[in-house]
C-alpha cells in the first residue's frame, strides 16, 4: 500500500520468539521449494490519478529478474458507477501494462481493488459492512472484471481485495464477517465466469500476518468450489508494522510496538509466524503479498546493514517454508526516493535488490 496511506497495524500476542524459531524447521516443506517464488508489487495505478508504470520500468524490472508481479488498481477507476460497465479507458491503461509484462514473461497477480473494503462514491465514503456496498455489488464487480481480463495468459490469479480494514461492527468479528461475506460473493461470481486460476483473499485488519488468527476466526471456512484459495497476509519490518519508518537504528531504540520487546533483524519471523501457524492449523495455502525494507541505517548514512539484515532472514525464512514473497515495493508515484522503493535514484540501484535478486 501507499507509504503516505499506511494505517497503524496491530495485533499479536503472546508466543516468544524463542519459541518460534524452534517451530522453523518444524514447518519446512521440502528442500525443493517449489513452493516458493518471489515477486515484487508495481504501485501507481491505484492512486489518483492513476500512476501508469512506464515501459522503461517495466523493463528494469524484468533485467533485475523479476518473474512476478502484484498489479494494484483502484474499483472506482474500473467501475466509476457500482453495477455499471467498466471505463473502457482504464481498462486499456490496466490491459497494456499485463501484455507488456507478458513481452517480458513476467506473470502478473491482478488486484485490482487496493480499496481496504471501501469505495468513494460522490465523495461519500462505502465499506463492506454499511449496508450500501453490499457483497452483490462486490460480485457484479469481480465477474465484469474476469470477463474483461479473463482472456490475458500471463495473469497468474486474482487478488480481491487490497488490505480490508475500519469496516462497522461491535467487535473485530463482526467487521471481519463483512469482508468474508463480500468475498464468498466474490469467490463464486468469478468460478461462475469458468474461470479456474487461484484466487487470493486478503485477510481483515490490513491482512496483518502478525494479527491475522486474531482479526480472521473465521475466514477458514471460505469455500471455493475448485479449492484454489490463497490466503495473503502482508507483513513490514519497522516498529508498528506499518512500513512508514525509514532508519533502522531508530526502529531498534524504539522496539517492538506490536508485540513489545526488542526489534531485532529476526522481526520478519517473529510477525509472520501467527500466519503460518493459521495455515498450518487450517490446512491451507498462503503467502505474503507485501513485505518492505528500508536502505539506510541512520540519517545521512550510506550503511544499510540492519535493514538488509532483517530483508535477507525474512526472505529467507519465507523460502524455507516455501511461502511465495512479494516485495513492496516499486512505482511510479512512490518515486526513487522512496526509502522502501526499488526505482534506480541519482544513477543508483536500489540496496533491496542485493537480496531479492538471490530469490527472483
Amino acid at each position: 500500500m501507499g507509504f503516505t496511506r499506511r494505517q497503524m497495524l496491530s495485533g499479536f500476542t503472546g508466543t516468544t520468539l524463542a519459541t518460534l524459531l524452534g517451530s522453523h524447521t518444524a514447518w519446512s516443506h521440502g528442500k525443493n521449494n517449489t513452493g516458493f517464488t518471489c515477486g515484487i508489487n508495481c504501485s501507481g495505478l491505484e492512486d489518483t490519478p492513476p500512476g501508469i508504470p512506464t515501459s522503461e520500468m517495466l523493463h528494469y524490472y524484468a533485467s533485475q529478474g523479476v518473474r512476478h508481479i502484484r498489479l494494484p488498481g483502484l474499483w472506482e477507476h474500473f467501475q466509476p458507477r457500482l453495477g455499471a460497465d467498466l471505463d473502457t479507458d482504464y481498462c486499456h491503461i490496466y490491459r497494456s501494462i499485463i501484455e507488456q509484462c507478458k513481452t517480458l514473461k513476467i506473470n502478473v497477480i491482478c488486484e485490482p481493488c487496493h480499496n481496504y473494503g471501501h469505495y468513494q462514491q460522490m465523495g461519500q465514503d462505502l465499506c463492506f459492512g454499511d449496508g450500501n456496498l453490499k457483497a452483490d455489488l462486490f460480485a457484479d464487480f469481480w465477474k465484469r472484471f474476469i470477463q474483461s481480463f479473463g482472456g490475458l495468459s500471463n495473469i497468474a490469479g486474482w487478488d480481491l481485495m487490497g488490505e480490508p480494514s475500519n469496516l462497522p461492527g461491535a467487535s473485530i468479528a463482526q467487521q471481519g464477517l463483512a469482508w468474508q461475506d463480500a468475498a464468498q460473493a466474490a469467490i463464486i461470481a468469478i468460478r461462475q465466469t469458468g474461470e479456474r486460476r487461484p484466487v487470493w483473499v486478503e485477510g481483515y485488519g490490513h491482512s496483518s500476518a502478525a494479527s491475522w488468527p486474531v482479526n480472521n476466526p473465521t475466514l477458514h471456512l471460505l469455500q471455493d468450489p475448485l479449492g484454489r484459495l490463497v490466503f495473503s497476509a502482508h507483513g513490514y519490518l519497522d516498529r508498528d508494522n506499518s512500513g512508514t519508518h525509514y532508519y533502522w537504528d531508530e526502529e531498534i531504540a524504539i522496539g517492538d510496538q506490536v508485540s513489545g520487546g526488542a526489534l531485532t533483524t529476526n522481526i520478519g519471523i517473529k510477525r509472520l509466524t501467527p500466519f503460518l501457524k493459521w495455515l498450518r492449523t487450517h490446512k491451507l495455502k498462503g503467502n505474503i503479498g507485501e513485505c518492505g525494507a528500508g536502505r539506510q541505517d541512520r540519517p545521512g548514512a550510506q550503511d544499510d546493514t540492519g535493514w538488509l539484515t532483517a530483508l535477507e532472514t525474512t526472505m529467507r525464512f519465507c523460502y524455507d517454508q516455501n511461502i511465495p514473497f512479494y516485495y513492496w515495493g516499486t512505482g511510479k508515484d512512490l518515486g526513487p526516493a522512496y526509502p522502501y522503493g526499488l526505482e534506480i535514484d541519482n544513477g543508483k540501484a536500489a540496496p533491496q535488490w542485493n537480496i531479492l535478486k538471490k530469490y527472483l
